[in-house]
């Protein structure tokens, strides 16, 4: 599994990153430009399975970001970050086919139970 984090939170990069040493996981870390282009383009480069996409990070742009990943891979899980606790951000992102919305803070445990879930089920759909 491909976990790509497009965020430049230090707490969640901590977790992704201490998850993916502690199992088989590969996690590339992404916060070199908020341009929605450059991120599609790393996206697109790094073709991961799991993609955790920060509102705090891509803030005005995430919905058009996360609209453009499933025009291109409709089979990406995304993960949804955000502070913004509003029904209309809610509203705006319910329709993209979010995987799991997160409402920060982000507790370290409620991240790795994700992870787990979704290891558990990407090895039973090989088996």
């Amino acid at each position: 599994m491909r976990i790509l984090l497009i965020s430049e939170d230090n707490l969640l990069q901590s977790i992704v990153k201490n998850f993916g040493e502690s199992s088989d996981v590969s996690t590339i870390i992404y916060n070199n430009d908020s341009n929605p282009i450059k991120v599609l383009s790393c996206f697109l480069e790094e073709q991961p399975s799991v993609t955790i996409v920060d509102d705090d990070y891509l803030a005005p742009n995430s919905v058009a970001v996360i609209d453009s990943i499933r025009k291109v891979n409709k089979k990406t899980k995304i993960i949804f970050a955000t502070s913004d606790s509003s029904i209309e951000l809610g509203k705006k992102i319910s329709p993209l086919g979010i995987y799991y919305y997160l409402i920060k803070p982000i507790e370290e445990n409620e991240i790795k139970e994700l992870f787990d879930s979704l290891l558990n089920t990407k090895s039973k759909q090989f088996n």
